[in-house]
């Protein structure tokens, strides 16, 4: 049986504290790790890169171009309504990976919004899977109501996609970091009184 990890006792199995994070810095964090040259975020920026692609081309062959674009800034109004859904798949994420509650976080001001397991130690593949199952779950939703849905609703859906993949660019500067220090098996826990959350690494 597989020992659990608890931020009690970390230390003890060799882990060491990289990173002390308050939710209030939580941008300059993703900032730090979004930017970074590896295969999360080029994978990240030419699916970016590409879905603007389609739809430019899309949108130029199509008889009123001028009205469907009003249609694709419909779609930015969907992508809030969404935000819950988003945040509470990454709810069922930490519970499926064991969490007993979670709870979840918004800031206003910087739009960032989060789920949080408090006290919860998460290791690198379930943290990978439950912060890429939105970008996964929602798009591909939303691709197919573009393909299926007639317009106006398909184009809506069209900007509605295109926002949902901006708005996770914080999960794929998460999924970053994983990446980055794969090799010492980090993990991560928060506390959720102090808005603060925690990455710890394994000792070389």
């Amino acid at each position: 049986m597989k020992e659990v990890l608890t931020p009690q006792n970390l230390d003890e199995k060799g882990y060491h504290l990289q990173d002390k994070l308050h939710h209030e810095q939580l941008v300059g964090f993703i900032k730090r790790y979004f930017f970074m040259m590896n295969p999360v975020n080029i994978f990240y920026w030419v699916f970016n890169v590409a879905l603007l692609a389609a739809g430019v081309f899309l949108l130029w062959d199509h008889p009123a171009p001028g009205e469907n674009v009003l249609k694709v800034f419909l779609g930015f109004f969907v992508f809030f309504l969404v935000i819950p859904v988003h945040e509470l798949i990454h709810g069922i994420g930490y519970k499926l990976a064991g969490a007993e509650k979670v709870s979840y976080k918004a800031h206003w001001r910087q739009l960032v919004f989060y789920a949080m397991a408090d006290r919860f130690v998460v290791s690198k593949i379930p943290f990978v899977l439950l912060a890429l199952a939105p970008f996964l779950i929602l798009n591909t939703a939303f691709i197919f109501l573009f393909c299926w849905m007639d317009e106006p609703w398909s184009w809506v859906m069209y900007g509605a996609l295109i926002m949902h993949t901006a708005g996770c660019s914080g999960d794929f500067a998460l999924i970053s970091y994983f990446y980055t220090h794969w090799d010492k098996d980090p993990v991560t826990y928060d506390m959720v009184a102090g808005q603060e959350s925690y990455f710890y690494v394994k000792n070389s």
